[in-house]
């Protein structure tokens, strides 16, 4: 079973280093319309749900081509699509609701990352409506086992993921990576 807690500041920081590097190979192919130059176009992002970040880590990279003027949204680590909260939160949360937890171990979780039930809700609907049939989740899909359905994830991922390796930390990061913005 994989534990939940609140990710390290250096786990969040490895995953905005991981969305910087995305970015950039994302930049170095050009425009997937025109094949023109991208240009960096990030904003600020505030996320809710883990430790307070320093400021080069609560940015969205997006890229803008420079002749057509057609934005591209390289896929996140850290975030996962226009959801506030970070995405390792999300995962953490939403798998944790899938094993059951009981009624006082959830309202713990949820003020440990200041969830509302109604955002745990839509979570859910979230995993189970667009996960399916997101094509990077397709993909990614492709080279597991059958034992992770798609109704089992995120938790199924996380208790694969983690196997014999006692390191959750790398776990997450690697789930965060297989995970697509929802």
């Amino acid at each position: 079973m994989y534990p939940v807690h609140v990710p390290s500041e250096s786990v969040l920081r490895a995953m905005a280093a991981l969305d910087r590097q995305i970015a950039q190979e994302t930049r170095d192919l050009g425009c997937r319309h025109c094949g023109a130059r991208l240009h960096s176009a990030p904003w600020r992002r505030k996320p809710r749900g883990g430790p307070d970040l320093p400021d080069h880590c609560n940015t969205r990279w997006g890229l803008c081509c420079g002749t057509c003027r057609k934005r591209t949204l390289p896929r996140s680590v850290l975030f996962c699509g226009r959801h506030v909260y970070l995405k390792a939160v999300m995962l953490l949360v939403v798998a944790a609701r899938q094993r059951g937890l009981s009624a006082p171990s959830m309202s713990r979780l949820r003020l440990m990352f200041g969830v509302s039930r109604d955002t745990i809700v839509r979570w859910m609907a979230v995993f189970l409506d667009r996960l399916p049939g997101a094509p990077a989740w397709m993909s990614a899909r492709g080279r597991m086992p059958p034992s992770v359905r798609d109704a089992d994830v995120p938790s199924a991922l996380l208790d694969l993921l983690l196997g014999d390796d006692p390191d959750a930390d790398q776990v997450l990061v690697l789930a965060c990576q297989l995970v697509p913005g929802l």
